[in-house]
């Protein structure tokens, strides 16, 4: 699996049970027949320098074509479409991954790009973002000889200390760590933790330039996917020893966030043993230990998706996603009070629609900012739209994107 690959395939003990809202498209987020997105695919990106200025990158697909890159800036009341610039080399493909905002006006973004020249690669991108408009940083070191290398996930600390993570040649057994001093990168290359043959990082949260929580999956050459969850230290990875839900199989987290050294989240996905649905759950850090907190299903024939994760230094955490009946789905959201979890109402997008969330970002306490996708669950509609959404410490309020 080629980091390009990996990261548009994303695009798509302890058993404690979370509160799920009521579900109202398939085992996906989108109704059967939805190849046409003009969103932000599942693994869009948001974050938010403040309650009034966020920026959400990811890509829009559409049946036969390439996916494109897309940026949009949130300014409190509304939407608007960032242009983002390609490298200057000849570019087959763009993917925006992740992206992270320290104010108003710095955020960075990383992701990858598919050279047309010679006998092609990947390699790995990245912008910065002023408030008003995107713009390529210097040119990201990569192992002499190494064709394929990505960024996947991105946490700034400053306008000038930015930590991203990403993916070298499947058969190095190692990861891209590049370090973002406001003017050049620097390349770090660990091997992975744990030992695994290769691994897909996904995000990645820091609290300093050493001390780095990176969350994903590992792909071993037999057997099931797993977690991947490694601790960054400066120099090194060291695997950190995740709890898999009661059930599960085939597990990846898709997003990560740590509010201090005693307090992070991970969102995850798992198939279940038997293979015939999915569940979400979530990963907790207490400080030593992760504990498995499961998604409760509603009844019927669900399946959750949990994608993105936001915690703030009371330890409180706000989690979205998806559930998913087999004819539609509603976008969901739950928070954490460091003990338990209470789902948050998300309203519908109206009469006949299904909707979804990919990421959340929460600047302050009891203001957090969400993107997402909806569109209609007629039979033949294959289109989804973006969507946004904003919680205001006691309800949730739909943004069309």
């Amino acid at each position: 699996m080629s980091a390009l690959v990996g990261l548009v395939a994303l695009a798509v003990v302890g058993g404690n049970a979370l509160p799920v809202a009521a579900a109202s498209a398939a085992p996906s987020p989108r109704p059967p027949g939805a190849s046409t997105v003009t969103a932000f695919v599942v693994g869009g990106k948001i974050s938010c320098g403040s309650p009034t200025s966020c920026l959400a990158i990811g890509d829009n697909l559409s049946n036969g074509a390439d996916p494109t890159p897309v940026a949009e800036a949130w300014n409190g009341a509304a939407w608007r479409s960032v242009p983002v610039p390609a490298p200057k080399a000849s570019v087959a493909v763009l993917i925006l991954a992740d992206v992270s905002c320290r104010s108003a006006t710095s955020c960075l973004v990383v992701g990858v790009y598919a050279t047309l020249a010679g006998t092609g690669g990947e390699r790995p991108y990245a912008l910065t973002w002023n408030g008003k408009s995107l713009r390529p940083t210097a040119a990201l070191p990569v192992p002499k000889g190494d064709k394929f290398a990505s960024l996947n996930g991105v946490s700034c600390l400053t306008v000038s200390s930015c930590v991203a993570v990403g993916n070298l040649n499947v058969d190095t057994g190692h990861l891209a760590v590049e370090i973002w001093n406001g003017a050049k990168w620097t390349l770090r290359t660990p091997g992975i933790a744990g030992g695994a043959q290769f691994a897909l990082p996904s995000a990645v949260s820091c609290l300093s330039v050493t001390s780095c929580v990176v969350a994903g999956q590992t792909s071993p050459r037999t057997g099931d996917q797993r977690m991947l969850l490694a601790r960054w230290n400066g120099k090194s990875l060291t695997a950190m020893k995740a709890v898999s839900p009661a059930g599960a199989k085939n597990l990846s987290l898709s997003d990560v966030s740590c509010a201090s050294a005693k307090s992070c989240a991970a969102t995850g996905r798992s198939a279940n043993e038997a293979g015939t649905s999915g569940f979400g759950f979530v990963e907790v850090w207490s400080g030593t230990s992760w504990t498995a907190h499961k998604v409760a299903a509603p009844k019927g024939d669900v399946e959750s998706l949990l994608s993105g994760v936001s915690c703030r230094p009371s330890g409180r955490c706000v989690v979205v996603g998806g559930a998913i009946t087999a004819k539609a789905s509603r976008a969901m959201a739950l928070s954490f009070n460091g003990k338990t979890w209470s789902a948050q109402p998300v309203p519908a997008p109206g009469t006949g629609k299904w909707s979804s969330f990919t990421n959340v970002s929460c600047p302050q306490a009891n203001e957090c900012v969400a993107i997402g996708e909806h569109g209609s669950t007629t039979a033949g509609n294959a289109t989804s739209t973006p969507l946004g959404g904003v919680w205001n410490g006691s309800s949730w309020k739909l943004a069309a994107a």
